[in-house]
């Protein structure tokens, strides 16, 4: 929001989410220039929240609806399946999603056009606007081939369908919704049986700019989708703008995310994660339990969605609070004395129902008539909580029902003031965005004359109910069935309190279920009959198949002719027809999976030696390689089925010893291939043994050749990586005794063809040995690898092996990416025979004014700076072959190549090397890197 201030939203007064503008626009100077001192601290002092949350949702990167809600009047939901994923990728380019930042502006924009109303004294006319975004079932994902987790247990494994009875549906769901096949214990959502893909939310000022807006999402998407459903939201005519259909003022106990919004008095705040996957408040980043379980970078700024389709009986829940708000004195605070009317009671009755008057007033503020002026006003309308501290004869911080009844519907889906049963933080945790709309038509007068709600699908009515949550089984989950549906719930003592279900979105048992009301009749009358909240204990027998059955609680006793509190037996006036969950991805993770400008695969070609002295190495790649896979996937880049890891160990060519008795070492390098378990790969390492090689120089030169050779995708992201420490034949190592490879395989032609094929070579040299023991490995490896785009990097602590590679795979794949994206632009400049330095530089420059940071590893050398050893990778860098011109160019390099600290009894001898891999603003070696790659992408 770089161009906004918190003035800019100053009319938006009735609205409960106001973007929260971060103290970082308030040290620019134009600010300070534009706006006085005081101006200034009271800015900050708004947005101290801010100052405390240290990351923040990316406004460009979270789709619009989630924080800020779109603006609207009308919304429609067009469900879909894919039926060309190519075509779809294409028009998911071409798609624009709003973004948060967009939704900002137009905020910004409406509170312009109202001030300017105001001076002129006129209403404000209606601002034409559409705004649009898209979200994907666990099985739209997988059809798009992102099939890696998201994180959420529930997302990942469980449609809607399978929940239906544990969220406590019992009414026939609409077919769109109603998946064949469901499975409560295991789930369905990877199957693809009457699955739904993905559902567009497209929101307009208007109807007709909504249908607009919709028509055009459809249009762009084309033969590409197919549109199984288009449910329409309307806002409700006036005078009942913003209420639902029972006529209650909407979304009016809205959560405030620190840092984002800014929080009216008393409006509840929770940390971004709540909402928004991967900030503090995401239970996965939150909780060091769920360590194991991680959000990829993918999933950042995304959040999770529920759809549900609520039909609410309007007839019915009106005559409801008619016959019961005649007895508006046995419920009234106050009785008799509260001197209501009948009409008085019944709006009462309704508003104890909900926790708020029609008007969005809150009940515990205004417990027997609605306040209309306080309802509208959003800096009064959550100022309160639910202790009652003028009343001598109840304790200031008990907690009570004398105002707002803890069943209530705001009591149970947004509750406060639960201490000491439920800390604050819990209850925040389990905060909801809700954006939904009413549907349906106005009821009709024969429903108001009959009292009964018309079988007529079309003259029905209802609330499109849409959530965000970060978690699905910390928000919506438990909202619905810890909340909602549970009788016991709030805590409001030590003892189990039965209060009953949530009367709005709450249900009764389902018909002849264990928990429905049976009646039982004495075969003979117990010795004595209990009174009300007395504890019963009784043994009831079947006549049918003489089971015995144990019951135990407490008893509530009606007297023989006793008439019923008001409300008693509990009724229901919404019911679900279905919804599901989606997944709202981040804006950037939209444009990679449409633009392609990933590989969508990785190939990690993993090339051993497995000589004696390399076991402890073959060792920790064995017990590692499955978190180095698990570690790249949540990179973000790639799913887990995009991924292969494979296997090529070696040891060395037959040779005489001393003796002149041939000595052969099993093999010389062995290929195992490419795995798309890790677990495969790990049980072939737990059969690899280290043995004996012969000379110090091993049989690199056939193992990169093997290497070459590979099975890769075509479409990979292709790397190896080399963990060795010795070098090959062929470079004047000392004690050679083959000085050239038996099979004329030369590793300086290989990895020129491996620079020229895209594969990038990585060396991890096991250190001390291969320095302290080889005079020229060091400077052919760092000359090799430079070819490639790779690096060769110490390793002097076996147990940082993964943290290397995941760290030189996950930099090489971002500079892969940035290669595709600048591909087309880099061979234009070539074409015209510009020189590399100048097409480099031009890529920096593009990339520094986009802001672009690509991940970057650094490690921190162990190496001695040595000039004469820099030429000598030169000399292999630009090297065609082993050949003895090119040897003749090698000059001996003097002194230890191993910084004094590593070397043998240094305070760092055998410890790890500081490493570290963070998102950096572009540098000039990647841009250069980005270059070549991009020259030999075909």
């Amino acid at each position: 929001m770089s161009s906004l201030d918190q003035s800019d939203f100053q009319h938006l007064t009735g609205r409960s989410i106001i973007p929260l503008v971060t103290p970082s626009l308030a040290e620019r100077p134009a600010f300070r220039a534009a706006f006085s001192t005081d101006f200034q601290q009271r800015f900050k002092s708004e947005s101290v929240h801010a100052a405390e949350t240290e990351d923040l949702p990316d406004l460009d990167n979270v789709q619009g609806d989630v924080i800020y809600l779109f603006p609207k009047k009308a919304e429609n939901f067009i469900f879909f399946r894919i039926a060309d994923v190519r075509r779809f990728k294409t028009a998911l380019l071409a798609f624009r999603p709003s973004s948060s930042n967009d939704v900002a502006n137009f905020l910004k924009r409406i509170n312009n056009e109202k001030a300017k109303a105001r001076a002129e004294r006129r209403s404000l006319a209606i601002i034409a606007n559409a705004q649009q975004q898209i979200a994907f079932t666990r099985m739209g994902l997988n059809y798009i081939g992102e099939k890696g987790k998201t994180g959420d247990a529930r997302f990942d494994t469980h449609a809607m369908r399978d929940d239906r009875e544990y969220l406590g549906d019992q009414a026939v769901w609409d077919p769109v919704f109603n998946k064949p096949d469901p499975d409560p214990v295991n789930g369905s959502a990877g199957r693809d049986k009457g699955a739904l893909h993905g559902v567009f939310s497209v929101s307009g000022s208007d109807p007709n700019t909504c249908t607009a807006a919709s028509k055009a999402v459809t249009d762009l998407f084309g033969s590409s989708i197919t549109v199984i459903e288009t449910m329409e939201g309307r806002a409700r005519p006036a005078p009942w703008v913003g209420h639902e259909h029972f006529g209650f003022e909407d979304g009016v106990s809205q959560p405030a995310l620190r840092g984002r919004i800014k929080p009216n008095p008393g409006q509840i705040e929770v940390d971004p994660g709540v909402i928004i996957l991967g900030y503090k408040g995401d239970p996965l980043i939150d909780d060091p339990s769920s360590s194991a379980v991680k959000r990829p970078a993918w999933c950042k700024d995304g959040t999770m969605m529920v759809f549900r389709k609520l039909q609410q009986f309007v007839p019915e829940f009106d005559d409801y609070c008619v016959r019961n708000g005649k007895r508006w004195r046995e419920f009234a605070p106050g009785g008799g004395s509260a001197g209501l009317t009948d009409d008085e009671g019944k709006e009462l009755w309704g508003a104890r129902l909900i926790g708020r008057w029609k008007s969005g007033a809150p009940l515990q503020v205004c417990p027997l008539r609605d306040d209309a002026k306080l309802g509208a006003d959003a800096t009064r309308n959550n100022d309160f909580d639910y202790h009652i501290r003028n009343d001598p004869s109840i304790p200031p911080n008990s907690l009570t029902e004398k105002f707002c009844p803890f069943t209530a519907h705001t009591r149970k889906t947004a509750p406060r003031s639960l201490d000491p049963y439920i800390q604050k933080r819990f209850l925040e945790s389990g905060m909801i965005v809700r954006a939904g709309l009413p549907y349906g038509i106005e009821v009709t007068d024969g429903e108001k004359q009959s009292k009964i709600t018309s079988n007529d699908k079309d003259k029905q009515r209802g609330l499109l109910f849409v959530s965000y949550q970060s978690s699905l089984d910390s928000g919506f989950v438990r909202q619905t069935v810890s909340m909602a549906n549970n009788d016991f719930f709030p805590t409001t003592s030590l003892l189990p309190v039965n209060l009953g279900q949530d009367p709005i979105i709450g249900g009764p048992p389902a018909p002849k279920s264990a928990q429905d009301f049976t009646e039982v009749q004495f075969v003979t009358d117990p010795i004595a009959l209990p009174k009300s909240g007395q504890q019963v204990n009784w043994k009831l027998k079947s006549r049918t198949t003489g089971e015995e059955i144990s019951v135990a609680g407490f008893a509530g006793v009606k007297a023989q002719g006793a008439i019923d509190l008001p409300g008693v037996p509990q009724e229901f006036f919404v019911t679900s027809h279905g919804g599901e969950y989606f997944f709202v991805p981040p804006i950037k993770t939209l444009k990679k999976w449409a633009s392609g400008a990933e590989s969508t695969a990785l190939d990690i070609m993993f090339v051993l030696d497995a000589t004696s002295s390399m076991q402890r190495f073959i060792d920790q790649a064995r017990d590692r390689v499955k978190s180095i896979v698990s570690d790249i996937v949540q990179s973000g880049n790639w799913s887990s089925s995009d991924l292969r890891v494979g296997l090529i160990a070696f040891r060395d060519h037959p040779q005489k010893d001393r003796l002149g008795n041939e000595q052969s070492y099993d093999f010389v390098s062995k290929s195992f291939g490419f795995y798309d378990d890790p677990e495969e790969m790990k049980t072939e390492l737990g059969k690899l043994e280290a043995s004996e090689g012969g000379d110090g120089p091993e049989a690199q030169c056939d193992a990169l050749d093997d290497a070459l050779n590979a099975s890769w995708k075509d479409d990979a992201t292709k790397v190896v990586v080399l963990v060795t420490d010795s070098p090959p034949h062929g470079i004047d190592e000392y004690g050679d005794k083959l000085l050239e490879c038996p099979n004329q395989n030369d590793p300086v032609r290989s990895t020129n063809l491996m620079r020229d094929q895209g594969i990038t070579l990585h060396v991890i040299a096991c250190e001390p040995t291969l320095s302290g023991s080889y005079s020229k490995a060091h400077d052919f490896y760092v000359g090799v690898t430079k070819k490639t785009g790779g690096q060769m990097v110490a390793l002097s602590d076996e147990s940082t092996l993964s943290n290397l590679i995941v760290g030189r795979v996950t930099e090489t794949a971002d500079m892969q990416r940035a290669a595709l994206n600048h591909r087309n632009f880099v061979v234009l400049q070539a074409k015209k025979n510009e020189s590399f330095d100048s097409i480099s530089k031009d890529v920096f420059n593009k990339l520094s004014q986009a802001k672009v940071k690509l991940n970057k590893f650094d490690v921190e050398s162990i190496y001695e700076s040595k000039s004469v050893g820099d030429d000598n990778a030169n000399v292999w860098f630009e090297a065609t072959e082993i050949d003895k011109t090119t040897k003749d160019k090698i000059k001996t390099v003097s002194g230890s190549r191993i910084k004094q600290e590593y070397r043998k009894n240094g305070p760092k001898a055998g410890k790890a090397q500081a490493m570290s891999l963070s998102q950096q603003p572009v540098t000039q070696d990647q841009a250069d890197q980005i270059v070549k790659f991009a020259l030999t992408k075909k």
